[in-house]
């Protein structure tokens, strides 16, 4: 196995499509309320603002073993405030540490950019998730809760 992490350009974004669409998925499978959500979101949809994003308010950084991607950090900046915007590793490789690298290199990203505030949404059934970002100090503040069929 040989794993390594990348900066790619905002306009390849499509390289991680695939892992993305897993991460849909997983969210899809994990929602008690909102799966319908997740069955029309598209990696379009998400991505649309991205390719267009000057390189100092966004950060992708994807690990590789060998030519495959096997996961991905997207990481944006607006009016200072730094957000997480998506991660996702294959289930095979994390095991091996570098959700947590690639997460650091986010907010190191971010602190030298000089953001006053770092945050990162947890899709609602994906709570389990809450132990890995504790260790780097993220911890629930607010829960936003949206009517499931607006009016």
């Amino acid at each position: 196995m040989n794993l390594r992490i990348e900066t790619i350009k905002p306009n390849q974004i499509d390289l991680i499509k695939n892992l993305w669409e897993q991460l849909n998925d997983h969210h899809l499978q994990n929602s008690n309320f909102f799966k319908e959500h997740f069955k029309t979101y598209s990696f379009k949809d998400k991505c649309k603002d991205f390719p267009g994003k000057p390189s100092n308010e966004i950060l992708i950084n994807v690990i590789y073993n060998d030519k495959q991607i096997v996961g991905y950090c997207i990481s944006t900046i607006k009016n200072r405030v730094g957000e997480i915007d998506s991660l996702f590793i294959d289930d095979e490789y994390r095991k091996y540490g570098y959700g947590k690298i690639i997460v650091e290199k986010s907010i190191h990203w971010f602190e030298m950019n000089n953001c006053e505030k770092i945050h990162l949404s947890v899709a609602e059934g994906n709570e389990s998730v809450f132990g890995f970002y504790k260790q780097f100090g993220f911890y629930p503040r607010f829960t936003t809760l949206i009517l499931r069929k607006p009016l």
